[in-house]
């Protein structure tokens, strides 16, 4: 294949657009002459040549496309969310040289890249301490996890981390700028979520479209997460792994925590796909999630969505979402040995980290708990305070009658006590 030369008149940002485009043409291509075939990589394994769907992002400019093309299927973009289509626009305007320069420099090594650990996956609803878990396990050092950086610059981050990021934090360090949804200084290596990385990437099979796109949540939800197909499966799995594998890449092969809400209703299908992942099932007071999830979707929408749904949607889409979610996890959590799920509560491991760490340890079988570091976290962190929330007695009625089998199944939630005997081990 003959690459066209740079014409002279071009300016710097074409030269670097034609370089980048053409560069991922001649690697599509080269792969394509090699025949690169098989199926879905597990642990050791290659990945196989990229679906349809990821191939078309080798294209110039192809997010822009993809998220134009996006909006009428998706309930379209409401009119005061108009300034934050304009920034998703320019952010991939921007970084799209860098996107495929990114893809041309480092898409064989990551498809070449085996784990060397499988993977420890975070599961819980939103908003029961997933987040909080995740980024007390970072402290070990022999482990490594997704950013915030990470995750919503998935398909720039291993060429722009270096410097971009220290950029990003002194802009929202002197800006004082704030983290919504953690309530805290908005900081570009906060733990993230996975699935954020698969809808940063533009894939297809990441259900945080639903978050992007409210009014069509449970779209995304019900072919996504709680009645995918084996198709999109298999896909969302392809999808996942190649970020997988980017992330020990630029991690020096770590083990990886992994946490996505949604993967709580699909563990069974990560079980097949790392057969020996280890598991952590992390559950909180029905009623708090609630109240919980309600402010972050206030949050999402108003940082995040290009449409919204009222505050009666919300509710009832969390509700369903929650029964869905949890009901999937409860029927699949049997497939899993005793030896690589543990099940822990939210209020146990806020007044008890270090307890409760050491019994995730020895379940899972990690090795040292990282007590040094742990106890500066804890104590840096000694002036938080739960929230609080209202309680509407009909709201709360509702919610006990329609989520009674996540209070049978888990019963310490409904009366939490401030013990470590909370913690509870599956038995198989």
């Amino acid at each position: 294949m003959k690459l066209r030369t740079l014409r002279e008149g071009d300016s710097q940002t074409a030269r670097a657009y034609r370089v980048a485009a053409e560069t991922t043409e001649l690697v599509t291509w080269t792969r394509l002459m090699k025949g690169q075939r098989g199926q879905h990589a597990s642990l050791g394994e290659h990945l196989p040549m990229r679906h349809k769907s990821e191939a078309r992002l080798t294209r110039p400019f192809s997010p822009l496309a993809q998220l134009l093309g996006m909006l009428k299927s998706n309930g379209g973009v409401d009119a005061r969310r108009l300034p934050m289509l304009v920034a998703y626009l320019a952010r991939y305007s921007l970084l799209e040289p860098l996107r495929l320069f990114e893809r041309a420099r480092i898409d064989d090594a990551v498809r070449r890249h085996n784990l060397d650990h499988h993977p420890l996956f975070i599961l819980g609803y939103w908003r029961c301490g997933t987040t909080y878990l995740q980024g007390l396990l970072r402290l070990d050092t022999n482990l490594a996890t997704s950013t915030l950086f990470r995750s919503l610059f998935s398909d720039v981050f291993y060429s722009t981390e270096s410097w971009l990021k220290p950029a990003l934090n002194v802009v929202c360090k002197a800006l004082r700028l704030q983290y919504g949804i953690q309530r805290s200084a908005l900081d570009w290596d906060l733990p993230a979520e996975t699935d954020v990385a698969l809808c940063s990437s533009f894939s297809p099979h990441s259900y945080t479209w639903g978050h992007v796109f409210p009014k069509a949540f449970r779209k995304w939800g019900q072919r996504l997460i709680w009645r995918p197909d084996a198709q999109a499966v298999d896909a969302w799995l392809e999808d996942q792994d190649y970020y997988l594998r980017k992330l020990s890449l630029a991690n020096g092969g770590k083990r990886l925590v992994i946490k996505s809400p949604g993967d709580t209703a699909r563990v069974a299908h990560l079980a097949r796909k790392y057969p020996q992942a280890r598991f952590v099932y992390i559950h909180r007071d029905p009623i708090a999630v609630f109240h919980s999830n309600r402010y972050l979707w206030s949050v999402i929408q108003r940082e995040v969505s290009l449409n919204g749904i009222s505050e009666e949607q919300c509710t009832d889409l969390i509700i369903e979402s929650y029964k869905q979610i949890l009901s999937a996890y409860l029927e699949q959590r049997a497939s899993i040995p005793a030896s690589q799920l543990i099940e822990i509560r939210y209020e146990a491991l806020r007044d008890n980290p270090a307890d409760t760490l050491r019994q995730i340890y020895r379940t899972l079988d990690l090795g040292e708990v990282p007590h040094q570091a742990l106890s500066t976290f804890v104590k840096s962190n000694a002036t938080y305070k739960p929230q609080r929330y209202p309680l509407d007695p009909a709201l709360e009625a509702r919610l006990r009658e329609e989520w009674a089998f996540a209070l049978d199944a888990w019963p310490s939630v409904a009366n939490p006590v401030n013990s470590v005997n909370a913690v509870a081990v599956r038995s198989a």
